[in-house]
């Protein structure tokens, strides 16, 4: 990820796989209602997803993190060079 670039907002994020998980939710509200009765089947679903996307949001902030200190020891590394 270059450094002119963000993480895709919560924003961005809905708008892009927002229609794929509402009929994800949709079908397994169905199920539960339908045939399994079974609604931690919807929360377990949930809170993976949750979780994916805090895993997700974590590696991008420790790659940005890497960068940056890429960069800064880059330009420790140039600074010292033209030193005399």
């Amino acid at each position: 990820m270059s450094a002119n670039t963000s993480p895709p907002s919560v924003y961005d994020l809905l708008n892009r796989f927002g229609p794929y998980l509402t009929v994800a939710v949709v079908v397994l509200l169905l199920l539960v209602a339908l045939g399994f009765r079974e609604f931690l089947v919807v929360v377990w679903f949930l809170f993976a997803s949750v979780s994916l996307y805090f895993v997700y949001r974590f590696l991008l902030a420790f790659e940005r993190i890497a960068d940056a200190a890429q960069r800064f020891a880059a330009v420790r590394e140039r600074e010292a060079d033209e030193r005399p």
